[in-house]
């Protein structure tokens, strides 16, 4: 009987998050595993809806699943991050065959040794030209990833999404790391589950998006958070968007009848379980948004006001997590800009930001009108790009600003002009940037970036560590050894 038990808690999938540097190649590898010829029965849809994918394997011989949590992985994403790899069992660390340990990649090894999950080392794009797959593992080892035959005991594998080397492989090694763990799940536990991201709906109401850590949930159940009721199960769909009567350990589904939008991270369970206490989940409550009574006695002048509105609860919470320092949101808010967000923002002199949400006609019109700056985008990096640049002329008067520093290692002559070649000590250098040349603490000249590449590939920013070739105008006589600064002034 005890075997029978044992057996069926093996069964259940685990939940796997994917983390690493952006632009490594997470999705690619999702979408190849998706492809894979063992993931057949993949149920699709899921991924854009709520955030998980799941796949079926054959693994020695018998049918297996496995949850996928899609979590972001640029560095706005650091809080849904943190709350992926507490819903996890198992994490993959994706780091790029041709670009090796990178920011978001040490930000995420971090989150990895917090959470004291087993994980996977995945390196990526061993197809390329520019692979090196040896440099890579002794990288990670100089980061205290002790690789297994390399002194340690975690274990690596290399893959191509390009060409679907070693994905299945992959897949089979994520079900033996899960089943050596010693990870029991059972419907008969309480349930627990955990909140991937929530949403209002106009129709629907509060739509929820969840992993199920433990136990079985059924609708008509009433769930709870930290103690308190947090609604009664209305519905749960599935992955292809079918209302389903139950879900057990290991499923992604959609949850509808919540009270609340909960943010990512958040915890619900039943009746069972109302009485666990409050300190399991302090660390991923978010800190409330600022009031606007608050905001309004601030003596500080030096700061952007934004109204921001998204689409979901955790798309706020991330963008909020990168914003600049000067930059203060005075409201937030989900669903699309209307009429009372432009009344707001002009009372606030703020701005206007809206992600993966319309601007109503009326709320356009409006904000012409009064001139209220307004602007929507659908891909994070913009938002916070631009916002950065605002932000970075709101210092304050006169003060000259370092944002990266280098140093001149190489001088080489290039159709169109000299090329310095520099090793970025500090933050980042980018196109586009004033710079000033530095001899000791004698001041050379001072000159903008026209051009920033890495061997022959263009770049837009070149951060810490990073050796570039850049082009400088109006011409400066430099010198090896020299420094240059990037700098922003008002």
């Amino acid at each position: 009987m005890e075997t029978k038990k044992e057996q069926k808690t093996v069964s259940f999938p685990p939940i796997v998050s994917v983390l690493g540097h952006v632009d490594h190649g997470k999705t690619s590898l999702l979408d190849a595993i998706r492809k894979s010829s063992h993931a057949a029965s993949e149920k699709g849809g899921i991924t854009q809806r709520i955030g998980a994918s799941e796949i079926e394997i054959l693994h020695e011989g018998n049918t297996r699943r496995i949850t996928f949590i899609d979590t972001p992985g640029h560095e706005a994403f650091a809080n849904m991050r943190s709350q992926g790899v507490s819903a996890a069992d198992i994490v993959l660390l994706v780091v790029a065959a041709d670009d090796g340990i990178m920011p978001q990649t040490q930000e995420s090894i971090e989150k990895i040794r917090e959470s004291g999950l087993p994980f996977i080392v995945v390196i990526t794009k061993t197809d390329v030209p520019g692979a090196q797959i040896e440099k890579v593992k002794q990288s990670l080892v100089k980061a205290e990833i002790m690789l297994e035959g390399l002194g340690g005991d975690a274990p690596y594998i290399g893959v191509s999404s390009k060409t679907g080397e070693n994905i299945e492989a992959l897949l089979d090694l994520i079900v033996l790391v899960y089943d050596m763990s010693g990870n029991k799940k059972s419907e008969n536990d309480s349930f627990l589950g955990v909140i991937i991201d929530s949403k209002l709906d106009k129709r629907r109401g509060v739509i929820s998006s969840l992993v199920v850590k433990g136990g079985k949930l059924e609708v008509g159940q009433s769930v709870f958070k930290i103690g308190k009721s947090a609604g009664k199960v209305k519905a749960l769909v599935n992955a292809n968007g079918k209302n389903i009567s139950f879900v057990l350990p290991g499923d992604a589904c959609e949850i509808l009848g919540l009270s609340e939008i909960l943010p990512a991270g958040s915890l619900l369970y039943t009746q069972e379980m109302q009485d666990l206490p409050a300190k399991v989940e302090e660390s991923i409550i978010p800190k409330p948004p600022q009031t606007l009574a608050n905001f309004f006695n601030e003596t500080d002048s030096d700061v952007v006001p934004v109204v921001l509105k998204t689409d979901t609860n955790a798309e706020i919470e991330a963008i909020k997590a990168s914003l600049p320092k000067r930059v203060k949101v005075v409201f937030e808010g989900q669903g699309e800009i209307g009429a009372s967000d432009i009344l707001l923002a002009k009372d606030f002199k703020a701005l206007v930001l809206g992600f993966n949400v319309n601007i109503s006609k009326e709320a356009k019109q409006l904000a012409d009108a009064d001139k209220v700056f307004y602007k929507t985008y659908t891909i994070i990096y913009e938002l916070l790009d631009e916002i950065e640049v605002l932000a970075r002329v709101v210092g304050e008067e006169g003060l000259e600003k370092i944002i990266g520093k280098g140093k001149i290692v190489a001088s080489f002559s290039g159709t169109t002009g000299e090329i310095l070649g520099v090793k970025v000590e500090e933050g980042r250098l980018a196109r586009g940037d004033r710079i000033k040349i530095m001899r000791k603490e004698q001041e050379i000249g001072r000159s903008q970036i026209v051009s920033l590449k890495k061997g022959k590939e263009d770049m837009k920013v070149a951060e810490k560590n990073t050796e570039c070739g850049i082009m400088i105008s109006p011409k400066v006589d430099f010198a090896v050894s020299d420094m240059v600064l990037s700098i922003n002034s008002k």
